[in-house]
């Protein structure tokens, strides 16, 4: 039942969102409107959002048309490029190898080409210092989420998110103790307390680095989010302390850049 919802969802997203401005359904080819400076405080060394080093966002990073073409391109790639995670998430591994293998020559030729692009985007703006070499795509039912949990030795701790469709509130906590459950969570739920969470806007990017990286990461499965004191960006995402926000019926898509270390050579 959730596979069948997140494949409804999928389509009312593209339906309702889709504008004869954006670009067509042959390819997601060029920048249409997402700017190309660099944006600020978007340096490793200058992140500190909320307190914590490495941890950085940015609203906007890419344009309403662009995310909109960027979403359609991404959904059109191949089937078994997907893989059914319990609980009304999917995840896509865009072209490389196995997300928990290191990463060998020649991956990145399998992606894409406006994938390729992106990534080069992601440098020139300066979200990242070497460029990253691998990209997943989640994409949930809007009650899912994804347990705490930290991303492990294979990538360099370096990375980047991009939500395309659906926001959802994103928290971080110690690399030990207790987080969010396993099952569902009450919106309201508040305790144990997060180091810092962060509200995933569309179209926003969230850099976490160091310090930021080695903390876990979750998002409550849930149709709403909780805004508390932990959210270090309420105000400039227009939320308030105590506000329940309520998901996209349509579901989230976000778009994760790592760079994978690499194994080691034949020679």
């Amino acid at each position: 039942k959730k596979l069948l919802a997140l494949e409804r969802a999928r389509a009312k997203a593209v339906a309702t969102e889709s504008t004869t401005d954006a670009d067509d359904d042959d390819a997601f080819e060029t920048f249409t409107d997402t700017p190309t400076t660099p944006i600020a405080d978007a340096d490793a060394h200058r992140r500190r959002l909320g307190g914590v080093n490495g941890l950085s966002y940015a609203r906007n990073f890419i344009g309403a048309k662009d995310a909109i073409a960027l979403e359609r391109a991404l959904l059109r790639e191949p089937a078994a490029w997907w893989t059914a995670i319990s609980n009304g998430r999917r995840v896509m591994n865009v072209g490389g190898g196995s997300p928990s293998t290191l990463f060998v020559e020649g991956d990145e030729t399998r992606e894409p080409g406006y994938v390729s692009r992106l990534r080069a985007l992601l440098v020139h703006r300066r979200v990242f210092t070497h460029a990253p070499n691998h990209v997943l795509v989640n994409e949930y039912v809007s009650d899912a989420g994804i347990l705490a949990h930290s991303d492990g030795d294979v990538y360099a701790d370096d990375v980047a998110i991009i939500t395309l469709r659906g926001g959802a509130l994103i928290e971080f906590w110690p690399a030990t103790g207790d987080t969010i459950s396993d099952g569902r969570d009450d919106a309201r739920r508040v305790s144990p307390r997060p180091v810092v969470s962060v509200y995933l806007e569309p179209r926003s990017v969230l850099m976490y680095s160091g310090d930021a990286y080695r903390l876990r990461h979750g998002i409550r499965r849930n149709d709403s989010d909780v805004i508390t004191d932990a959210c270090v960006n309420a105000s400039d995402a227009g939320v308030r302390v105590g506000d329940v926000v309520k998901r996209n019926p349509a579901g989230r898509v976000s778009v994760v850049f790592v760079r994978k270390h690499c194994a080691p050579s034949n020679d």
